[in-house]
């Protein structure tokens, strides 16, 4: 083809068509100028194909990693309620029942609710490798996105909520188990083998009688509801992407 331009070119100059061969040049320098658009186009479009082809890989991973999470932080909100009943009920500030006696507690179920907390967060991989590999700008659903957002301040005030509850048991509630009961009968729910027959049984209502147990019970009491409220907005916000990823992934 490039030799059949090249004898055309020389013809049109060895008969001293200058007019002709001009435009001959123009019309070529067009065809060159179509070629490499029609190549960049092309290009283009097997970029956009390539974006969107991982893109939609993009969003499965998602959709399968926070669908699990959800399943996570419903097991987690069930478990804190679980805690803040058996808070109240030990308290015996529940409206709807009566007082805890003594002969309601056991050791196993007092060191529960005192002993039990639950600092775990949702697994969200997916998200946090694609941002750190800045993937995540190949999602252009502007929604998508913006729930993203949202999501990771969900769970940055629900992990705050956590590091403070955590921190407070540590340095106060725990203290209870030093200073109010005698511990050993608490062990024997974990070891089972151990004899404690001698050991002197906790008076539970003694106990839940001092004002000051009641109050550390009564903060974790109150950091537990904040936990309860900052996992519940996380749900949400999870099941909010797993809808929106859903329905994307419909529509392409």
């Amino acid at each position: 083809m490039i030799k059949f331009f090249r004898r055309i070119r020389q013809k049109l100059l060895q008969q001293n068509r200058f007019s002709k061969y001009l435009l001959y040049a123009i019309g070529e320098i067009v065809l060159v100028v179509i070629g490499i658009l029609i190549a960049l186009q092309i290009n283009n479009w097997n970029e956009r194909r390539k974006a969107a082809i991982e893109e939609k890989e993009i969003l499965e991973n998602l959709y399968e990693n926070l669908t699990l999470a959800g399943q996570q932080s419903e097991s987690l909100i069930a478990q804190e309620k679980e805690l803040k009943q058996l808070l109240i009920d030990i308290l015996g500030i529940d409206s709807k029942k009566g007082v805890f006696g003594q002969n309601d507690l056991s050791d196993a179920l007092f060191k529960q609710a005192v002993w039990d907390l639950q600092s775990n967060l949702p697994v969200v991989n997916s998200y946090f490798n694609l941002k750190n590999t800045n993937k995540l700008s190949l999602i252009r659903n502007k929604e998508i996105n913006e729930s993203f957002t949202d999501f990771e301040y969900r769970l940055k005030k629900l992990n705050d909520a956590l590091e403070d509850r955590l921190s407070v048991h540590q340095i106060r509630i725990d203290d209870v188990f030093e200073k109010d009961i005698n511990f050993l009968l608490l062990v024997k729910s974990n070891i089972p083998e151990i004899n404690v027959s001698n050991e002197n049984p906790n008076d539970y209502s003694k106990i839940l009688s001092n004002q000051r147990v009641r109050n550390l019970l009564g903060m974790k009491l109150d950091f537990t509801q904040d936990v309860i409220d900052y996992r519940e907005e996380l749900d949400n916000a999870i099941n909010g992407l797993i809808a929106l990823i859903a329905s994307e992934l419909r529509d392409e």
